[in-house]
Order: structure tokens, then sequence, then C-alpha cells
């Protein structure tokens, strides 16, 4: 990953090496989740490549003698990093990482650079080279497929191996405890792997001062705080091994697309950056697996987890329903997408052009298809400007599909998309969760944002990720929705990943069990707050005199003039059914209100 794709705010450059050293901020609460994202019990029967030396390869010898440790005039504190290692913590007075003498026994290491280390910040994965947009040569290159981990110290050969590279920066070390690889035991000193889940790591280790100043001096958009973990280790990059351990997995390495899993989480993380009330978390919700939805939230039956999972080299997914265009849509604008890079080249009529081949594809029933070639031209014109845009209006011939699609080929950005408001898009709760994971699904997970990022749900979609590399079950983790009158809540895994308010209530309902007496107040009350006409009839007596002008209606009468407020019942009722998102909210607002 460049710098260029971690947004960097105004950070120097490599070549200034004599600033200040900066103060550590605080670490972000949701750091704590991270263990609870991955199960370790999944990894009992997953691959996991033991590079054992053989006389046929170069054996490194292990020093007799541990490193020296370099003193420090820093008052040390305990490491926290809840392995053996005594290492480095950071001083909370100074904010600047220091070390402790010692070696570590019972862990294992990632070795890589500075700039790599941005990739695995952003993605919260240590995968394989192919799983990196910007990549600096370093272990990765010599073990396609597999990520291979240290049990020692690297060589000084190991060293030169991942900063030979103009601009990787200095070398680091990812520390992870030994119980990352499940029920496997070995003493090999290397172990491969298919990917290791960020969370697990327990500190990230720096030669010198100098390098964790660099490190910390840029300040990226789509990077989690880290500071608890970074650490100053000289000693571990000074070992005196003079022989190179020959990378060498054993067997072939899993077939996983690392793009396709970014693009995945990418959609799913983007769904739920938009919910913004109980019913959009109910749709989030159905998402990504779960069951048992409240019947007040209408969820379209294509709205589920085989739709967004296409991470299989041969697409598992069964087809979509022929005689449903919005199912067809979907899957056809989700697939294009996922294709597609915005950062590389964009022509939204290119995307269109794409999605309209799939459909046809697709061979929809004649009547679907008609459906969807109307929609699809409609989205062209607001396209290329030849019709204006407008708020969409309910109707049945809409597919939330292409509304979806429209939005996301206007606004491709999520912050962008998602910062416009309902009331000018009018889009309904379905389409506004739909045009987010298709804006997602174009950006992916590893470039978005954190503002528009949940880390718990970051740490979940990677353990998923883990254990699709590994050969586990391909299961986002078991989705648990609570909707009561508090409010309503979801966990994956047993860890919550939303929470929003209660479901509105049914408006219908609600106003048809009203007392006779009060519904006509409550039409007008609800009508005035809503916008909606309320009707005024005047009985105007016998040989009144009335005179009318543009604002004004003056009646001269001895009699007394009778105004008569009213709604008519049955258009009032109808406007009650076709809200949607934020309309039906303020109405609800209208309903409880008292006056």
């Amino acid at each position: 990953m460049t710098e260029d794709d971690q947004l960097p705010f105004d950070g120097p450059s490599d070549d200034q090496q004599n600033q200040p050293t900066l103060d550590a901020g605080d670490a972000s609460a949701d750091a704590k989740v991270a263990s609870s994202a991955s199960d370790r019990n999944d990894h009992a029967d997953e691959p996991v490549e033991v590079n054992a030396p053989t006389s046929a390869e170069p054996i490194a010898e292990r020093s007799e003698q541990p490193p020296v440790p370099e003193e420090h005039d820093v008052t040390a504190q305990p490491s926290g990093s809840g392995t053996s290692l005594t290492g480095t913590s950071e001083s909370s007075a100074t904010g600047a990482a220091v070390s402790k003498p010692g070696i570590p026994t019972q862990t294992l290491y990632f070795l890589t650079n500075r700039m790599n280390l941005n990739g695995i910040l952003s993605s919260r994965l240590v995968a394989p080279r192919e799983s990196f947009q910007k990549y600096y040569t370093d272990l990765l290159q010599q073990t396609p497929g597999w990520v291979p981990l240290l049990r020692d110290a690297p060589t000084p050969a190991q060293i030169e191996a991942v900063t030979s590279e103009r601009g990787a920066g200095a070398p680091v070390l990812v520390e992870f405890p030994l119980d990352v690889l499940g029920k496997v035991t070995s003493d090999a000193p290397i172990v491969f792997v298919p990917a290791v889940a960020f969370s697990e790591a327990v500190a990230i280790h720096l030669p010198s001062e100098r390098d964790l100043r660099e490190h910390r001096a840029r300040g990226y958009s789509n990077i989690h705080p880290h500071d608890q973990l970074l650490r100053v280790t000289p000693e571990l990059f000074q070992s005196d091994a003079s022989d190179v351990i020959t990378l060498s997995p054993a067997s072939p390495a899993p077939a996983v697309d690392w793009r396709s899993i970014d693009r995945i989480r990418g959609a799913i993380n983007a769904a739920f950056a938009s919910v913004n009330s109980g019913e959009q978390l109910v749709l989030a919700a159905a998402l990504v697996g779960a069951t048992k939805l409240p019947a007040a939230v209408s969820v379209p039956d294509w709205f589920r987890w085989l739709e967004l999972d296409d991470h299989a080299v041969h697409d598992t997914r069964p087809e979509p329903d022929s005689t449903r265009p919005d199912h067809v849509g979907f899957r056809a604008a989700y697939d294009v997408l996922g294709d597609r890079d915005v950062n590389e080249a964009w022509s939204p009529n290119d995307v269109l052009d794409a999605v309209e081949s799939r459909v046809r594809e697709a061979g929809l029933a004649d009547d679907a298809a008609d459906a969807m070639v109307r929609n699809l031209g409609r989205v062209r014109s607001i396209v290329n400007v030849e019709v204006d845009f407008e708020p969409f209006r309910p109707s049945a011939r809409a597919l939330v599909s292409a509304k979806a699609l429209l939005l996301v080929l206007l606004r491709q950005e999520l912050d962008q998309l998602l910062a416009w408001p309902d009331d000018e898009t009018g889009a309904d709760d379905a389409t506004r969760i739909v045009a987010a994971a298709l804006a997602g699904r174009l950006r992916g997970l590893a470039r978005e944002s954190t503002e528009l990022r949940s880390l718990a749900l970051d740490d979940l979609t990677a353990a998923w990720a883990i254990r699709v590399a590994r050969g586990g079950s391909a299961s986002l983790g078991r989705a648990q929705l609570v909707a009561n009158s508090r409010g309503t809540s979801l966990k994956i895994g047993g860890v919550e990943v939303a929470s929003h308010g209660a479901l509105l209530p049914d408006l219908v309902s609600k106003y048809q069990k009203t007392a006779e007496a009060r519904k006509q107040a409550l039409r007008i009350k609800v009508s005035r707050a809503m916008g909606w006409p309320v009707e005024h009839r005047v009985q105007i007596p016998a040989g009144a005199s009335v005179e009318t002008n543009e604002s004004l209606i003056t009646i001269a009468t001895p009699g007394e003039v009778v105004v008569e407020v009213a709604i008519d019942e049955d258009g009032f009722v109808r406007r009650l059914e076709s809200l949607t998102g934020g309309e039906r909210r303020r109405a609800a607002e209208a309903f409880a209100a008292r006056r």
C-alpha cells in the first residue's frame, strides 16, 4: 500500500529524521475488542505448514546466548503484552516506547517493513503477498500464498530481505502468541500459516526511537489507533545468526482470492455504516445471515449472506430468481462493481453496460425483463444528465437495485453517499442499505476511513477471512438480532456490532386503534406536521358579502361563519402506508407529539 493509498496527514518524509518524538495518543476503546473476534478453537484442524530443517536445506544456527539488550535511561514499566516476552512498553508520561531486558521464548514473529505494516494495519490481517494493494518486498515474496512466522529473532539476512527495496522503511516485527497456531505444536524455526488476524498481535517491535518517530509521524485515515502495541526493542534486530533458513512451504498454498475477500468485507462494513435506525439495522442483519426478523420490517427475500459471499474461486452462489428483477439487478451490480477499481478507471456508462449485459445473460422472464430495462434506462438518462435527478417517489415499478446503483454511480465515495440526506434522495431503508453495500463493494475495506468502520466488525470479518483461508466455515458467524421496546441490537459470534433505537410502531395500526372521537384531530396534527394538505371548509350564511384576493377572503355578514377543518380518512391512511425511511420516522414523532 502506498503513502497515497493511506491518505497521510501533513507528516514528514523518510528523510526528515531529526524531529521530536510525537506523543502517543490514547488507545481507542474499540481496540479492547481485538481477541474476541477470532475463535482459536477454529484453528485445530486448519492447514499449517511447518518448515522443519532437513539435511537438504541450510539451517540457521541459533545463538547459544541471546543478544544483549541495550540499556535505556528510562524507567521501565510492565509490558502488558500478554506473553512471556520481557519486552517494551510505552511511558504514560512521555508517550515514548521504551525497552526492557529479555527475549521471548513462547512467541512468534512476522517480519516485514514499515510500509507493509501500514497495509496490515489497514486490513487488520497478516495475509500473503497477494493481499497487498501496494507491496514492498519482504519474506512474503518467497512464500506465495503463505505467511511465514519466525520463532526467533530474525537474522541479518532476513532483515536485509525486508528492507532492500527503496522506500520500504525500517524492519518491523509483529509479535503473536503461540496459540495463533491452535493445536499445532512444533519446534521448527519457521511455521507457515495461510493468514493471521492482526487482532491477535501483542506487540509491534521497531529497532529504534527514530523508527518509532517516523512511524508515528504519519497519520492515516484508514488505520485504527494502535499506539498501545508499539515497542522499541533493538535487541530483537541484533541476532548474530549467520545462516538463512530456506523459506519453502512443504505443500501448495490454499487458493484464496484476497481481493474478493477485501471487497466482501467492504460491502459488509458499508452496510452497517449506513444504518441509522432500528429498521435499517434489521435489513443489515438480514444481509449477514440473521433470522427470526421482526415482521414489521419488510425485508426482500434476496437480502441474505449468500448474495455477498462470492469469495470462492468457483462461484458457489445459487443463481438469482429469474422472476425477480430486483434480485437479478442486485447480483449484476454487485458482481460488476466487485471487478472495478475507481482509482484505476471509472466510467458510469461502462458500469451500466456491464450490468445490462449480465442482466441479459440471466434470462429474466418477460415481465421482469421489461421492468429491469425500464429502470436501467432511467438510471442511464440521469447519469448522462438527459433528465434531472429528483427524489425517488414510492412506486411498485421502481426497483431497489436500480435506485441503489444510481446513487452509487452519482456518489462513489461512501462518506459522500452517506452524507446525502434521505429527504433529498427519497431513498427508503432498503435502498439506502443496498446502495451502501454496493459502494463498499466498489472500494473494499482496507482503503476505507476508520470513521466509517467499527473495530469490532473489522476484526470479525478478519476472523472470517482467516477461516476461509484455512478451509473452515464460510459463515460470518451466528447473527443474533434483538428488537424490543428498549431498542435494537445485533451480535455476530457473540460480539455486539451495532445498536439503535426501538423499531417504529405500525402507524396505520396505531391510527386504527385510536378512539373515533380523536381520529380527526390526530389526522390534522399529523398532516400539518408532515406538510400534507388540510382542507378548510367555510359555511357562508345567506346574504353574506364575500371579497377575495390572492391571500385574503373577507366575509361581511351579521350571521355566524363556521370554519370546518377536515382530512379525508382514506387518503390519510394511504399516505401513512406509503411512508418509508426518514418520512416514516417524522410521522411517528408527530403521532407521539402532545400537540
